[in-house]
This record gives C-alpha cells, structure tokens and sequence, in this order.
C-alpha cells in the first residue's frame, strides 16, 4: 500500500508540468512581454507552408495602414487583429478582424471574440 501510495504521488508529480500552458497560449493571452509574444507569434505562423516567408518586420505598419481607427492603427502585437479560441477538447478556431470589418464596424475584439465563440460552439454541437 505504501508503495502504491509514492507511485501515485510520483505520477501526479510528473505530470503537473504537463498541465502548463505552452509559451504559444501564454503569448496569445498576452502573459508575455509584447517581443516575446510577436516572436512566438511569428514562429508558429511560420512553422506553415502557407506562412513560411511571412515578413514578420514589415506586417505590422503595412497592416496598420489599412485600417481606419485604433487600436488596429496603433496595435503593436499580433494578437489585437488574430483572435484563437481553444475548446475543452484543444480543438483552435482562428479569427482574423479584417479591415472591412473594422471599417464597417461590425468588429472589434471583445464583440467579435464574443461572436467567434459563439460560432465556435454551434460548430462543435
């Protein structure tokens, strides 16, 4: 029993590193510096074929160009136009706020991370 008992403690032990979050979920919180989070950021969009090349140093003040009002003019960070929601299950749903969204007025983050979350559960009903 007592074996039993430190085989226990020992698993659990092992695995609570597992439940901290990865250093891409901390950056898309904003848990990390804003460097650090554009940097994680941009490591894992370039991890895909799609984004391979992406230019990480000039898509911030080419995309800030294209927007009419802050904090999209003024954002410094990935995060304020790249929204991800992750379920229960780990499944991510990814939303970008496009220009004409923004323009429009039909985005902002809150509202359209509401929105995506919303989308997000009757997609997994």
């Amino acid at each position: 029993m007592r074996y039993a008992c430190l085989l226990l403690l020992i698993s659990v032990l092992l695995s609570l590193p597992a439940c901290r979050p990865k250093p891409l979920e901390d950056a898309l919180r904003g848990h990390l510096p804003p460097e650090d989070n554009n940097r994680i950021i941009t490591e894992y969009c370039q991890s895909c074929h799609i984004h391979r090349t992406f230019d990480d140093l000039g898509h911030v003040p080419q995309v800030q160009a294209l927007y009419d009002r802050e904090p999209y003019t003024e954002a410094t960070q990935c995060r304020v136009c790249h929204l991800v929601h992750k379920n229960t299950w780990g499944e991510q749903r990814r939303k970008t706020l496009w220009p004409a969204e923004v323009a429009q007025g039909t985005a902002s983050n809150s509202s359209s991370f509401e929105w995506f979350k919303r989308l997000f559960k009757t997609q997994t009903k």
